[in-house]
């Protein structure tokens, strides 16, 4: 949180996906993903917020043990952001936010330390051109 802050980053909020299933356990039953709302500054709140507690839809984890599921993030990234905006991902995994964030026009920049996570979320992009679900260059 204190980098968060030193980068001009505010928590605006936090999100919990439940989950139907154990995704791990020890001394609780692991049943939830957690992430933090950040802004740069103070954005309008939006005429419809998004609830704080939303399903989770498992994605199968065949990328990435914690592969988030991409219909999970359209909402977000569209309800926080316009066409045209970057989208921020400091921690890409198989690049679960870069696919939602082209599949809602807008552009993205992400960060991923495993060179074989990084190769996943290339691949991942590159097949949406591939397919014509979005240009070449986009």
């Amino acid at each position: 949180m204190y980098a968060w802050k030193k980068a001009g980053f505010n928590i605006a909020s936090h999100i919990v996906w439940t989950k139907g299933y154990d995704s791990g356990k020890k001394y609780l039953k692991y049943r939830h993903e957690c992430a933090y709302l950040l802004t740069k500054g103070y954005p309008d709140v939006p005429d419809e917020p998004l609830p704080s507690v939303m399903p989770w839809k498992y994605s199968g984890n065949g990328l990435h043990p914690t592969q988030k599921p991409v219909d999970i993030l359209i909402p977000l990234i569209t309800k926080f952001s316009n066409v045209g905006d970057i989208v921020l991902d400091a921690f890409s995994g198989s690049g679960s936010t870069a696919v939602a964030s082209v599949l809602s026009d807008r552009d993205y920049l992400g960060y991923e330390l495993d060179k074989q996570y990084h190769k996943v979320a290339v691949k991942r992009l590159i097949d949406l051109v591939n397919d014509g679900v979005i240009e070449h260059g986009k």
